[in-house]
């Protein structure tokens, strides 16, 4: 039988990561403990990168998740990423 799906509460994470929390503390609340796996967060992980790209909230409109490290900081290791991978 194929696993379904589960909607991903995006603002329920949302209010979490406002809140503080870690991102072991998010899965667990969202039941997105990946069991068994050498990274149980790595789905919760890759919702949060499209989280700080953008997504849409309940209202339809286009909400950025803040980055709780500064600017500067976000902008230097993407620009190392961007140069390791070439």
């Amino acid at each position: 039988m194929k696993k379904t799906k589960k909607p991903f509460p995006y603002a329920r994470v949302a209010r979490l990561w406002k809140n503080g929390r870690t991102i072991e503390e998010i899965a667990e609340r969202i039941g997105r403990v990946e069991k068994g796996k050498d990274d149980p967060y790595h789905g919760l992980r890759n919702f949060l990168r499209i989280m700080h790209r953008g997504y849409r909230d309940r209202k339809g409109n286009v909400v950025k998740l803040p980055y709780r490290v500064p600017e500067s900081t976000v902008r230097r290791s993407s620009k190392a990423g961007k140069k390791g991978s070439a």
